[in-house]
């Protein structure tokens, strides 16, 4: 045996050609079994061209030693000096692939374990070997140890480190296709240096890759707005040969936000609202308004109307009525649907300077919202009422002009609700009660055929309107035009009856 030192030497220094020696390798040559450790074969093209070939051994020392045969598809041979040397496994090599070992009688796919070959075989730690330019086609590749009649050291013996563990582990014969000279032996488009790290090959390899998208949704509330808040999180791994998955990497990034708007029910209360405060119950009426807000949702109100008072000989008049009204408003893919009952009461006195009078008006109404924000929709169904009491006084100036002066006192209230549908944007909404007082201001201008009024409501509304009476003895004919105005938007009203006098 050479030291150690004096074979490298020899061993980088040594690179000769042979032609192929016919005949059966002697295993007078191997040492003994308990001294065998070299013990997996393997190779893995460099993806430039060329082609590293390796031999593993199980012993912890770390250094050259004999020689490579190649077999070239033309028959040719040559003999180098291994040159190539690792402590950690070489990237790339693939049990099965292009990495085996033996089981005494042919090469088997290399395990640490030995479960592939009956339990002889350790895990390999030291690599030597050699790199070779190639093309496509098929090779053999024969381990010439020291003392083998080809070796350039017939006389001497293999350190138990490099001693072949058998004659089947010594030779290997492949035909290389471009993917393996490429570095892609398994063919699944993944160079096989990524699958297999340096000093991994004992694990499992990377069989395919796989990924994931997913979109993650907070929703936020913006007041009459809800924001759903997004970010996208993109996930890839490798999926390994024994089952598990390694080599996850995520990264989040920032969608744009979603708004949808969720004020639909406060805007259904506000065009109730510019109806039911000016209804004249006196007589049989039908009602159309057109309704047009800010927050981008319009429709109409359409109903009906019947009422009637009653005046004695001391000037008290007492009188009644009830409403029917359906109110649909929408934006895009936002609705709500609003049926309203109402009914009122109210007593009044006649005085030669003016008209006193108090009312008292409840209104119920179930509402149908369904509402949309970027993907989602959700739709809910609720109740609410409005129910107020209202003082008014209509003071004569002179004949045809009066003026109006009022207070309303009421409460509002809308039972709390679940939405339906997407769970993402799904809201609970708790019952909320407002307890509410406005005053009321105007004037009033009868030009005979014409009444012309303006009135000022404290809590924002405006109203503009027109109406043309005709007067018989028994029933008084009524057509008439109004603009309400608040702080959400407008609507205009058309209000067609007829009052009889009982």
């Amino acid at each position: 045996m050479f030291p150690k030192r004096i074979f490298t030497t020899l061993s980088h220094s040594r690179g000769i050609r042979k032609k192929l020696v016919a005949g059966v390798l002697s295993a007078s040559l191997m040492s003994s079994t308990a001294l065998a450790h070299t013990n997996s074969i393997g190779y893995v093209g460099d993806g430039n061209g060329g082609l590293n070939f390796w031999y593993g051994n199980w012993h912890g020392m770390a250094f050259n030693e004999a020689e490579i045969k190649i077999t070239h598809p033309d028959g040719t041979t040559s003999i180098d000096a291994f040159d190539l040397l690792s402590q950690n496994s070489p990237a790339g090599l693939i049990s099965g692939v292009n990495f085996y070992t033996s089981d005494g009688t042919q090469l088997v796919p290399y395990d640490p374990t030995g479960a592939t070959n009956g339990g002889t075989t350790q895990e390999s730690y030291v690599w030597q070997g050699l790199n070779y330019t190639l093309t496509p086609g098929t090779y053999t590749f024969t381990y010439i140890p020291l003392g083998d009649a080809e070796s350039s050291w017939p006389n001497s013996s293999p350190t138990a480190d490099w001693d072949p563990m058998d004659q089947v582990i010594r030779s290997l014969t492949i035909t290389l296709t471009q993917n393996d000279i490429d570095g892609d032996a398994n063919n699944n488009g993944i160079l096989d240096i990524n699958e297999v790290a340096a000093g991994a090959a004992s694990g499992p390899t990377v069989v395919s890759q796989g990924s994931s998208q997913v979109i993650g949704y907070v929703a936020v509330a913006g007041g009459v707005i809800q924001i759903i808040q997004r970010t996208q999180t993109d996930t890839t791994w490798d999926n390994m040969s024994d089952g598990t998955t390694a080599n996850q990497q995520s990264t989040v990034a920032n969608l744009p936000d979603w708004t949808g708007r969720v004020d639909q029910i406060t805007t259904a209360q506000d065009a109730i609202n510019a109806i039911t405060r000016s209804i004249e119950f006196d007589g049989p009426s039908v009602i159309r308004a057109d309704h047009k807000y800010d927050n981008g949702m319009k429709g109409d109100t359409k109903g009906l109307s019947f009422g009637a008072t009653r005046q004695n000989d001391d000037g008290i008049v007492v009188g009644g009525g009830v409403a029917t009204l359906t109110t649909d408003l929408k934006n895009d893919s936002d609705s709500v649907e609003a049926q309203t009952k109402t009914f009122t009461a109210s007593i009044g006195k006649q005085f030669d300077f003016a008209y006193a009078e108090a009312q008292v008006q409840r209104s119920s109404t179930t509402y149908d919202v369904s509402r949309t924000i970027g993907d989602f929709s959700n739709q809910s169904s609720t109740k609410g009422s409005d129910t107020k009491i209202s003082l008014m006084l209509d003071k004569n100036i002179n004949d045809n002009l009066s003026v109006i002066t009022g207070v309303t006192r009421g409460k509002q209230t809308v039972a709390g609700y679940t939405e339906t549908g997407s769970v993402q944007s799904a809201r609970t909404v708790e019952k909320s009660s407002e307890n509410y007082t406005y005053g009321t201001v105007g004037g009033n201008l009868n030009l005979g055929l014409l009444d012309l009024s303006v009135v000022h409501h404290t809590d924002g509304v405006n109203e503009l309107s027109a109406g043309i009476s005709k007067e018989t003895d028994r029933v008084t004919w009524e057509i008439g035009v109004k603009r309400s105005m608040t702080d959400l938007g407008n609507s205009n009203s058309l209000n067609a009856g007829l009052n009889i006098k009982f």
